[in-house]
C-alpha cells in the first residue's frame, strides 16, 4: 500500500457514496426501478490512482466484484488526485474524491490517506488488495438486513445528458442522497510515473458525483463524457448518514 501524507480536513463532508439497503432491481409501471428488498447489500468504495504502483492489484479485486453483476454488490472506483503531481496525471482523478477520502480518514481516526484504500458501506476500511479480508467483510454485510427503499421514478436521456428522478419511502433526518455516474470499464496506457509502460484496466470508475440533502423526491442530471460508442454507464443513488457515514440505502440504473 502506498501512503502519502496529506493533511486531514477537520470537518467531515456530509455526502459519501453509494448503495443500497438491500438493493433489488424490479421493473414496474412507468419504468420504475425499486430497491424494496430488505436483504443485505455492499457498497465498495475503492480510493485508487493510475499513478500508484500498489493500486493495480486492488483494481483487479474490485473488477472481480464488478464482473459478478450481483445486484446486492456495488463496487465503485474513486480516483484521487494527490498522485497526479508524481509523474502521471490520472484523467479520472478529482479533488472532491480526495476530499471524500479525507473525510473518511477523519471518521476512522487515520493519520493520513493512502492508496489503495477500500471503504465498505461507509463503516469498514482496509487495504484494497487484501482479497481475503475483503471477502469476509462483504459476506458479513450481505447477511445484514436493511429496510430503506429508493425508487427511480423516471430516466430521461437526450444526446449527451441523462436525468434520473427518484423517490424515497421514508426519508431519514440528517442524511444526504448521492448520485454517481459510473463507467463500467476503461483501458488506459500509462506513459509515465510508477506504472509507466503498463496497460491498466479500471472498473466502475466514478466519472461524476453529486450530493444533496435527502428529500422524499428529487432528481439528478449528468452530462455524459464524450467517448466512443462502446462506453457503458450506470447511475447509482445512495443514502448516507451525515454523522456516522453509514450507507443506508441505494439503487442502480443502467443507462
Amino acid at each position: 500500500m502506498n501512503k502519502i501524507a496529506v493533511s486531514i480536513s477537520g470537518a467531515t463532508i456530509a455526502a459519501l457514496l453509494i448503495i443500497a439497503g438491500g438493493y433489488s432491481k424490479k421493473n414496474n409501471k412507468a419504468g420504475e426501478i425499486n430497491s424494496k428488498d430488505t436483504s443485505g447489500f455492499v457498497v465498495m468504495e475503492l480510493f485508487t490512482s493510475q499513478g500508484c504502483s500498489s493500486c493495480p492489484p486492488a483494481d483487479e479485486v474490485l473488477g472481480k466484484y464488478a464482473m459478478k453483476n450481483d445486484e446486492h454488490i456495488i463496487p465503485l472506483a474513486f480516483h484521487v488526485d494527490y498522485w497526479d503531481r508524481l509523474g502521471w496525471i490520472d484523467s479520472f482523478s478529482n479533488s472532491k474524491y480526495t476530499q471524500r477520502q479525507h473525510d473518511y480518514a477523519t471518521k476512522f481516526n487515520l493519520e493520513s490517506v493512502y492508496t489503495p484504500q477500500l471503504i465498505v458501506n461507509g463503516q469498514k476500511e482496509m487495504v484494497g488488495s487484501e482479497e481475503g479480508v475483503i471477502a469476509a467483510i462483504v459476506n458479513k454485510f450481505l447477511k445484514e438486513q436493511s429496510s430503506v427503499a429508493i425508487n427511480i421514478s423516471n430516466k430521461t436521456t437526450v444526446p449527451g445528458t441523462v436525468t434520473i428522478g427518484y423517490s424515497v419511502n421514508d426519508p431519514a433526518s440528517n442524511s444526504s442522497i448521492n448520485a454517481a455516474l459510473v463507467q463500467a470499464d476503461v483501458i488506459t496506457y500509462i506513459r509515465a510515473g510508477e506504472n509507466r509502460g503498463v496497460k491498466l484496466k479500471n472498473y466502475n470508475v466514478v466519472r461524476d458525483l453529486k450530493t444533496s440533502d435527502l428529500s422524499k423526491t428529487g432528481n439528478f442530471t449528468f452530462h455524459l463524457p464524450t467517448l466512443d460508442t462502446t462506453a457503458r454507464f450506470s447511475i447509482v443513488l445512495f443514502i448516507q448518514d451525515n454523522t456516522s457515514g453509514k450507507i443506508t440505502g441505494a439503487v442502480k440504473a443502467i443507462l
